[in-house]
């Protein structure tokens, strides 16, 4: 069970709705709502299962990708971050001292590095939605 308002202390966004009720009101209405047009549409396209799947979890105010998986320890002191990396299971491919567990299963994931903003603003927009704000603001 949900709810939107919670009465125990938690970390909220400023509209008073926690991380985890976000995610499991949106869980429920991407799964709900989308999934049987998304049957529908692959059917009428004669498209079935290819098996494969991408799961994005996006997490605000998570860590950033250069003291997680772009650590940079060649680079100047200043754009390099504080951690040291750790060689995963697959050559060429390091990632922070603090996932060891994680290294161990590099074969099974990928690091997306091309991913780029539009708008100087350090915004999650253009990636979470494909759209930049102009296009879907109906603004000329």
């Amino acid at each position: 069970m949900f709810s939107i308002s919670e009465s125990k202390k938690s970390s909220k966004y400023c509209d008073g709705v926690s991380r985890r009720n976000f995610l499991k009101v949106g869980s429920m209405a991407a799964g709900g709502l989308s999934f049987a047009d998304l049957l529908r549409a692959e059917a009428e396209q004669g498209v079935g299962s290819s098996h494969k799947a991408l799961i994005n979890i996006h997490l605000s105010g998570g860590p950033s990708h250069q003291d997680t998986f772009d650590l940079k320890p060649d680079a100047a002191s200043e754009f390099r971050g504080e951690f040291a990396p750790i060689q995963t299971n697959v050559p060429g491919l390091d990632i922070c001292e603090h996932f060891p567990k994680l290294a161990q299963h590099g074969d099974k994931f990928a690091v997306v590095r091309s991913i780029f903003g539009n708008i100087a603003d350090h915004s999650d927009h253009h990636t979470q939605t494909g759209f930049d704000r102009k296009s879907l603001s109906g603004i000329g």
